[in-house]
C-alpha cells in the first residue's frame, strides 16, 4: 500500500477510504493497524471504500464489523531497574455481505500487442554458444551456428 487510508467519522459509522484500487490493498494487514490505531471496540461497524486518486468516483464499498478485541498486559523487568508494563491490544474484522461495485466490477486486462520481432542469431562469448534471440529473450542455444540458423529459421 502506498497511499495510507483515511478515516472518516460519520454520526451513523466511521468510513475507511483507501485511495487505490481493492486489489493493491491487502485488507488482512492492513485493518487490524487501522483498528488498533483508532481503537474501536468489539461491534462497532464500519465502512471501507475504495475512491480513485482524485476523490471523484467511488470504486468498491463493503461492510465490516469489529468482531474480536483481546487485551492483555505485557511486564518487561529488565535487571536493576523498574518493570515496564504495555498494554498489548488485538482487533480482528469481518466483511458482512458482498462488495458493491457501483460502476460495475472492473477487470483490468493488460492488452498486449502482438509485435514480430526478428530472430537474431548471436555469438555469447561468455557461454561459448550461439543463441537464438526474440526481443531480450533467448529462444535456443547452440554450440554450432548452423543448427542456431536453422531453429532461427524453421520456428
Amino acid at each position: 500500500m502506498l497511499i495510507h487510508a483515511e478515516i472518516v467519522v460519520t454520526p451513523d459509522s466511521p468510513t475507511v477510504q483507501f485511495r487505490e484500487p481493492k486489489e493493491q490493498v491487502n485488507l488482512d494487514i492492513e485493518l487490524p493497524k487501522i483498528l488498533n490505531a483508532q481503537g474501536w471496540g468489539l461491534g462497532t461497524y464500519f465502512h471501507v471504500q475504495f475512491i480513485n486518486h482524485d476523490r471523484t468516483k467511488l470504486i468498491a464499498s463493503g461492510d465490516f464489523l469489529v468482531t474480536e478485541n483481546t487485551e492483555s498486559l505485557h511486564t518487561a523487568n529488565p535487571e536493576g531497574y523498574q518493570p515496564m508494563t504495555k498494554t498489548i491490544s488485538a482487533r480482528k474484522a469481518a466483511q458482512i455481505g458482498d462488495w458493491f461495485y457501483p460502476n460495475g466490477v472492473v477487470d483490468e486486462v493488460e492488452e498486449r500487442t502482438e509485435v514480430d520481432f526478428e530472430k537474431i542469431v548471436k555469438w555469447n562469448p561468455g557461454k561459448k554458444v550461439h543463441e537464438v534471440i526474440v526481443g531480450d529473450e533467448v529462444l535456443f542455444a547452440s554450440a554450432v551456428k548452423t543448427e542456431a540458423e536453422k531453429f532461427r529459421d524453421a520456428a
